[in-house]
């Protein structure tokens, strides 16, 4: 199997990733300020339990997530987003990984993982599976 690695100027840490992670999670949470600064120009997410929504596909750059984030709140509002345990960084790949849960308006509860990928500092892609329920312990 031959892995791809992308070149980063900066180093990407352990605490460093669990900041970006953090930031993500508080975008969905609807904090929308200074997407630029954690999300790369050429910024891509990849939801893949939905096929029949593949229009995702086409979501590019921090005004285009931010647009997708604000429709998507708005379609569902009282949402809340939580990381579920601590991002694993592997800064040798430049990846982010964390499982997170998000509580419904009628409370209940979905889990999912999204996996960054982080360039220059900033996450230049993002896959992401949500499922129909959250796991417990």
């Amino acid at each position: 199997m031959t892995t791809t690695s992308h070149t980063s100027h900066r180093i990407l840490t352990p605490t460093t990733g669990i900041a970006l992670f953090d930031r993500w999670t508080a975008l969905w949470n609807g904090d929308f300020s200074d997407p630029e600064a954690f999300l790369a120009p050429g910024f891509r997410v990849r939801f893949g339990n939905d096929p029949a929504n593949a229009a995702t596909d086409e979501v590019r750059g921090p005004a285009g997530m931010l647009a997708y984030v604000r429709t998507f709140r708005a379609q569902k509002p009282g949402l809340r987003f939580a990381v579920d345990g601590t991002a694993l960084v592997d800064t040798g790949l430049g990846r982010v990984a964390c499982c997170w849960y998000v509580t419904l308006a009628d409370g209940v509860q979905k889990s999912g993982i999204d996996l960054l990928e982080v360039v220059d500092g900033r996450i230049a892609t993002v896959w992401s599976v949500t499922g129909l329920r959250r796991f417990g312990d």
